[in-house]
């Protein structure tokens, strides 16, 4: 188990960058009036899913509700909250499927972002 901790202590770097790619790809294209296209932001999407599903994965078979408040709720509801942020906004951005759903996943990135930073234990680097 100690492994899958490690693991998803590591990719956590991945989510990071692929959410402020998120953000930056989202402005740009925006701002370049790019044909909008769905697949830099389904790979995004994918990238919090794993995370999400090894973290489940952990609260529920390493005693995560037994532990202090930050690892037993904040830091689950969070992870939660910002995995829904992306789902929604991918999901409405590829349905409009126009030049604003650049903007809106530079937006719903940019919440998740700041959910993930947020709920982060970042003494356990």
């Amino acid at each position: 188990m100690q492994t899958l901790v490690t693991i998803h202590s590591w990719t956590r770097w991945v989510v990071l960058a692929a959410l402020i790619a998120g953000v930056v790809v989202g402005l740009l294209r925006y701002r370049a009036r790019v044909e909008w296209n769905p697949s830099f932001y389904q790979l995004m999407v994918m990238v919090v899913d794993i995370q999400v599903a090894i973290g489940a994965v952990l609260w529920i078979f390493y005693d995560g509700w037994n532990r202090n408040f930050f690892f037993s709720v904040l830091h689950p509801v969070a992870m939660l909250l910002a995995l829904g942020v992306a789902h929604a906004g991918f999901t409405i951005a590829k349905k409009r499927a126009e030049l604003r759903s650049w903007l809106l996943m530079a937006i719903a990135s940019a919440a998740s972002l700041v959910f993930v930073i947020g709920a982060i234990p970042w003494d356990r680097l």
